[in-house]
């Protein structure tokens, strides 16, 4: 026997459309919890770099007030007088290193029998070196050249440079005259 429709409208199975809207609800709902977890680290981040950024930015304005502090003070140093100061107490202290006798000891090794020396000059150049200036007569030009080929090998002295030579005359009847500069090493050449 058969039933009779008592429905009014005919049945339509509206099962899968239910199940698929549910499955793209709960889709939608855990990509809507990743984006806001997202945003919310992002922002977090964010706050975090604006922070940093504040800190910087206060450090800045720190230093550059240290900077413009430090210039003040540095443009009202007198530089032309500290450096005079410096440079002559450097040479203080350089004419404190030299010894005398420790400097005659060694031109005295050094200088050859038939040469005399009859002027010592020494002087502190602006590095704090010894410069000398030696004046001097010698028996002839070959015992002031043999002065100048061991002021070269010797290990306290160096650069020696010959200033002047005259070879004896009516006017200097005393020997060969002879000027030059060398460097003094009191420890030995570096």
């Amino acid at each position: 026997m058969r039933r009779p429709n008592l429905a009014a409208h005919p049945f339509l199975d509206v099962r899968p459309v239910w199940i698929t809207g549910a499955a793209l609800a709960a889709a939608a709902l855990v990509l809507t919890a990743v984006s806001l977890a997202e945003f919310l680290a992002a922002r977090g981040k964010e706050r975090s770099a604006a922070d940093l950024l504040r800190r910087t930015q206060a450090r800045r304005a720190e230093l550059v007030s240290q900077v413009e502090t430090a210039n003040r003070e540095l443009a009202a140093v007198p530089w032309k007088k500290l450096q005079v100061e410096a440079t002559s107490l450097q040479m203080v202290v350089g004419r404190r290193k030299l010894v005398w006798s420790q400097l005659l000891a060694d031109l005295e090794r050094v200088v050859p029998w038939d040469v005399r020396l009859v002027q010592i000059m020494p002087t502190v150049d602006k590095n704090g070196g010894l410069q000398i200036e030696l004046q001097g007569l010698a028996t002839g030009r070959e015992a002031w050249l043999k002065l100048l080929a061991v002021l070269f090998t010797d290990s306290k002295f160096s650069d020696p440079l010959p200033r002047s030579e005259e070879a004896p005359s009516a006017t200097n009847s005393r020997g060969y005259k002879f000027s030059l500069d060398v460097r003094y090493w009191p420890e030995g050449r570096p």
